[in-house]
Order: structure tokens, then C-alpha cells, then sequence
């Protein structure tokens, strides 16, 4: 409770002094600091775990009121990018043009926006960008919210960035924005955290959302096939 998270656990235990680790005025020795220390390597040894953050949808259903994220946007594309979160990912967000980062049973309503539609639209803010830099637009302000979104997603784990895998599927028009304002390596900078970009990164995925649409599939029945055979080949089941 002393600690923010596994890394600072890690520090703590291992800034011994004189035999021992004070910590909130409590006095913990060589043996007990080196059990945590061990206990906190084992935590380490297991999978990593797969965070998938996904870009909204622009075809949305127009209905009034409330509907989770999930379920207000549609197409093939969308269902794909959906199918991958949840097959692929422990855990899956929403990058939102809108809402900036969105839990997918989170309820919204019908919306039009897209980072174009923010460019050049100044905005008075205090706040700063990730690279340090002041935020002076709409879009440096949603590049912001990211970031504060992704970082709060990312600490509610309480585990170890070392220990994470974030895979960001993300088109140009998002992922460019938000890579020239520091978003992401400023995410990697405590500790190690491990990002991939699989539209741009994956040979397959490369060329527009049909193939992007081919590969998540391909990704998703792979996946499938694992968890419902245990991954044997053809004939081996």
C-alpha cells in the first residue's frame, strides 16, 4: 500500500540500508525484503498481459439515447476490430475521436467527430502534453485526454508495464496525432512498457482495411482454435 505499483515495490524492497528497509515508519529486514523481492520475479515469470486498444468506428447506429460503446458502431470493419478486442485482449479500450479513451460497456450516445474535425481549433487550457508542450488546440487537448485515459487503464492492473503487452490498432489519421504529441513515449518511458502498432507493423495488416480485416480474422480464428484444441495440428486433436 506503500507503493504505486510493482516497479516501485521492486525499488523499495531492494534500497536496503543497514540490514533493513524502513517504509512508513515500519522497520522490515534483509529476509523478509529478499522473499518480496523473489515473490514479486515470480509474479513477473508469468504471460504478459494483453491489452488491445482499438479505433472507433465512423459508421455508427443514429438511434437516440444511450447505447455502450461496444454496440454503437457497426459494419464489417467495426465487428472485426470488436471480434479482436475480445478474443485477443484480457482486457480492451476504445480510442474515440469523442470520448478519447472508452470502456466498451460504457454508454454513449450518437456522435460525428474525427481528429481532422479538431486540427487548428484553438482551446484555452492549462494543461501540458505529454512531450511538455503547452495544449493549444482541440486536438492537443484530446491527445492529452488519451494519454490520461491510456495511463489510468494501464494503472488499474496494478502490474508491472514490464509485465504488459499493448497492442494499438490504430489508422494514421489517430495514430499520428497522438504520436507527435508524446502520447506513446511517454507511455513507454516508465518502465518498459511494450507497445505495438500491428496496421502499420504486420505485413499482412499493410494496404487498407481489408486486409487489416483479413488479418484480424486470421488472428481471431487462430486464437480460437487454441483455446477450443489446445492448439494441437490438424489431426492431432
Amino acid at each position: 500500500t506503500a507503493c504505486d505499483d510493482l516497479v516501485d515495490a521492486r525499488e523499495t524492497v531492494t534500497n536496503i540500508e543497514r540490514g533493513r528497509v524502513d517504509v512508513e515508519n515500519v522497520g522490515y529486514g534483509m529476509s523478509y525484503c529478499y522473499n518480496v523481492r523473489d515473490a514479486i520475479e515470480a509474479h513477473r515469470d508469468r504471460d504478459p498481459l494483453r491489452l488491445v486498444a482499438v479505433g472507433c468506428s465512423g459508421s455508427k447506429y443514429e438511434d437516440d439515447g444511450l447505447t455502450p460503446a461496444k454496440d454503437r458502431y457497426r459494419r464489417a470493419y467495426w465487428t472485426c476490430k470488436r471480434d479482436y478486442g475480445e478474443t485477443i485482449g484480457d482486457e480492451w479500450a476504445i480510442i474515440s475521436a469523442q470520448h478519447a479513451v472508452l470502456d466498451p460497456d460504457e454508454p454513449i450516445e450518437y456522435y460525428e467527430r474525427t481528429p481532422d474535425d479538431l486540427a487548428g481549433v484553438p482551446v484555452d487550457s492549462s494543461e501540458r502534453l505529454p512531450t511538455g508542450e503547452p495544449v493549444e488546440t482541440l486536438l492537443d487537448q484530446w491527445a492529452y485526454r488519451v494519454y490520461v485515459g491510456l495511463t489510468e487503464w494501464l494503472s488499474v492492473s496494478g502490474i508491472d508495464p514490464r509485465d504488459i503487452k499493448l497492442e494499438v490498432l490504430l489508422g494514421r489519421s489517430y495514430r499520428d496525432p497522438l504520436e507527435e504529441r508524446g502520447v506513446f513515449d511517454r507511455l513507454r518511458a516508465r518502465g518498459d512498457l511494450s507497445i505495438r502498432f500491428p496496421f502499420q507493423e504486420v505485413d499482412q495488416a499493410a494496404g487498407g482495411n481489408g486486409n487489416q480485416m483479413g488479418w484480424m480474422t486470421d488472428e481471431v480464428e487462430a486464437a480460437t482454435a487454441v483455446a477450443t484444441d489446445g492448439g494441437a495440428p490438424d489431426g492431432d486433436a
